[in-house]
């Protein structure tokens, strides 16, 4: 099992994967432009994040 595969960046909005030359994936948090609050890339898996959206719940769904 991936270290990613529990994490709440898996589903938030937020989220932009990059991926190295090497083939190595990263998560990369896009609120961390904006709120220093939010680790560019956070240590995975993230399990708590005040940060966390999905588009399903902006929605309202």
């Amino acid at each position: 099992m991936n270290s990613t595969d529990l994490s709440l960046c898996e589903t938030c909005e937020h989220v932009r994967e990059v991926v190295s030359s090497s083939g190595s994936r990263f998560l990369l948090c896009e609120l961390s432009r904006s709120d220093p609050r939010f680790p560019k890339y956070p240590s995975q898996p993230v399990i708590r994040c005040e940060g966390h959206s999905t588009e399903s719940a902006r929605e309202g769904k």
